[in-house]
């Protein structure tokens, strides 16, 4: 029974103590899909934990499927600045009548909020600072460990 109890108190410190202040359930995920030219084509997505996948279609250093941990800093920061963004009052989808751009797909998933904002054209500069924030992260090389040759996208 002692044993049990100190057990016990020992993984509620490492519950308490955990440096991720989000959720595995929490998610950021952006795709950015092709356009006539040499647009990167790929999918990132993180979880509240800091477990990333990156699938590499196409124009980018990364082809095939990806896998990194993020610090806690970096996780928590990045999380922060979508809560701080208030991501859920963003339009659903910024377009215009112009051709050949990316379409990025940008998704938030914390809490109540479940929100995919499908950014063509005209997003504000909020929004365009999220998605810098995530490609900055996406597109490093530094960290990543090659899991398949095949993105399946």
């Amino acid at each position: 029974m002692k044993n049990l109890m100190l057990l016990s108190a020992l993984a509620f410190t490492f519950v308490a103590c955990d440096p991720y202040h989000y959720e595995a359930t929490s998610m950021i995920e952006m795709k950015k899909d092709p356009c006539f030219g040499f647009c990167p084509v790929y999918v990132f997505q993180v979880n509240g934990k800091g477990n990333a996948t990156f699938k590499g279609e196409r124009n980018v250093s990364k082809e095939g499927e990806w896998t990194r941990n993020l610090s806690p800093e970096e996780t928590n920061a990045l999380f922060a600045a979508f809560e701080k963004s208030n991501f859920e009052a963003f339009q659903d989808e910024y377009t215009d009548q112009v051709t050949d751009l990316p379409t990025t797909w940008i998704t938030f998933k914390h809490g109540s909020i479940d929100k995919t904002i499908k950014d063509y054209y005209g997003a504000p500069e909020e929004l365009k600072a999220l998605e810098k924030l995530v490609e900055a992260i996406a597109e490093t090389d530094d960290g990543w460990i090659k899991t398949s040759e095949n993105p399946g996208l």
